[in-house]
């Protein structure tokens, strides 16, 4: 797909920043902010994820504590049936790190936390996150850093036909021929090579077809292109950068499952993203258009050149097909900065309005870092883009009591099904400082009540 142009002064185009992270002129929610799960020993950063899972009052719960990037340990569960007021007790999550010879099994449905129900089917759909280890993953985390990967990635989803009260098997997602996880050799090469993705969210679209996409290894040969940094995951394979797909499905009643059809993908150059194009989120517009919003990086680029973006395009087909990549901007034309970090968008049952939740910068990022202020802003659908005068910080940092490693992303956002409130669970990794301390941190809830 194409590239965006950058004209002019890319600095300059943003000049005032505060003025907008200072004070929304039409903020569109008030935030309560409160500590959820408070650390009880020092590099030990509780992490919770909040998700429903089912149509009704149905919530789950996730609890695991982190001292390493991206590696949850000793992850519980509970689940309440009344929206919270009661909660059962906790439970091991098993899925988190399972183990075969050499091998490590990590991920499991309760990463995403997307859960969607499918009226034509009757069917809840739950994508599901896999990942396998060689050797211990907390190396295996760090050594892709230094372009040794230890680890394959790959994305299944599972069904429920009783409203989330149990899952069936897990169904793998395929773009290529390869052959399916085989639970008695987790190491067969032809599996960890082929159809190796990071799935992205599950919608059903007013169609009635299912839509879940992913991030996937898409051919780009340009020999000048190439020059520029390639990292993770754009080395999921020689010769490819990290792109984008969705996998459009039409239930099958015959088979009990769905037919799956695969969208043209989308990618951008490593010159604008050397980590290409991954945390992938999906929404329909009121006009009945799509709109994918997605993570790049620009680490090891020139800024000034490269500033840090979120990316999006735009489907008017159900999805088979995508306008080029372009950066998103405000509803007057405006650019704005930010890291390479997750975002997600929500429509609200309240104000029936589209919303981003996201780190918008002050500054021009590098790579991911800052990872602060946390807004949610307006999502102008005719555009689409952000209605600039809507911008309300959820979170920043208090250059007082907040170290500069402080991180506010990496969070769960639902909306609740009573009160129709957004409610965010995010640990402020970072809040009281860099290397280890990083984990010293609590897990805290943010309120959304929307105007």
């Amino acid at each position: 797909m194409g590239a965006s142009i950058f004209p002019g002064n890319l600095f300059g185009m943003y000049g005032g920043a505060d003025r907008y992270q200072k004070k929304a002129r039409k903020p569109v929610c008030h935030v309560k902010k409160e500590i959820y799960v408070p650390y009880t020993q020092p590099r030990k950063a509780p992490i919770t994820t909040m998700t429903y899972t089912s149509r009704g009052l149905r919530r789950e719960e996730f609890r695991s504590y982190m001292q390493s990037s991206d590696w949850n340990e000793a992850v519980m569960k509970r689940t309440s049936d009344d929206n919270g007021r009661t909660w059962s007790d906790w439970v091991e999550e098993p899925k988190q790190a399972q183990t075969n010879e050499e091998f490590t099994q990590s991920g499991g449905a309760f990463q995403n936390g997307s859960v969607t129900f499918d009226p034509v089917s009757g069917q809840l759909i739950k994508p599901v996150f896999h990942r396998l280890f060689k050797g211990t993953p907390q190396v295996a985390l760090k050594e892709i850093w230094k372009g040794n990967r230890l680890f394959w990635d790959h994305g299944f989803y599972q069904l429920s036909g009783d409203d989330g009260k149990t899952w069936g098997v897990n169904h793998q997602l395929k773009y290529e021929d390869g052959p399916d996880f085989d639970p008695s050799d987790w190491g067969k090469q032809e599996f960890l090579k082929t159809n190796e993705m990071y799935i992205g969210n599950s919608i059903v679209l007013k169609n009635g077809s299912l839509l879940i996409s992913a991030t996937i290894p898409v051919p780009y040969h340009d020999k000048e292109d190439e020059k520029n940094p390639s990292i993770f995951p754009n080395n999921y394979r020689e010769g490819c950068v990290a792109g984008a797909i969705c996998f459009i499905g039409k239930w099958n009643p015959q088979k009990m499952d769905y037919d799956w059809k695969k969208s043209k993908p989308l990618f951008l150059p490593r010159h604008l993203s050397t980590r290409g194009l991954t945390e992938l989120d999906v929404s329909e517009l009121t006009n009945g258009k799509l709109l994918i919003i997605m993570r790049g990086s620009n680490a090891k680029l020139d800024i000034t050149k490269s500033p840090g973006r979120k990316w999006f395009s735009v489907s008017g087909d159900g999805g088979f097909t995508w306008d080029d990549v372009t950066d998103m901007k405000y509803d007057d034309g405006e650019q704005f900065y930010s890291s390479a970090t997750i975002s997600k968008t929500i429509r609200s049952s309240k104000t029936g309005k589209l919303y981003w939740v996201g780190n918008i910068n002050n500054e021009p990022p590098k790579g991911n870092l800052p990872r602060y202020p946390l807004q949610i802003v307006e999502i102008d659908e005719k555009g689409p883009s952000f209605r600039k005068e809507s911008v309300t910080v959820i979170d920043d940092r208090d250059p007082i009591h907040d170290s500069e490693f402080l991180q506010l992303s990496n969070f769960s956002l639902l909306e609740d099904r009573e009160t129709k409130n957004l409610e965010i669970f995010l640990t402020r990794l970072g809040e009281n400082g860099g290397g280890d301390d990083t984990w010293t941190a609590n897990s805290y809830k943010y309120t959304l009540i929307l105007k």
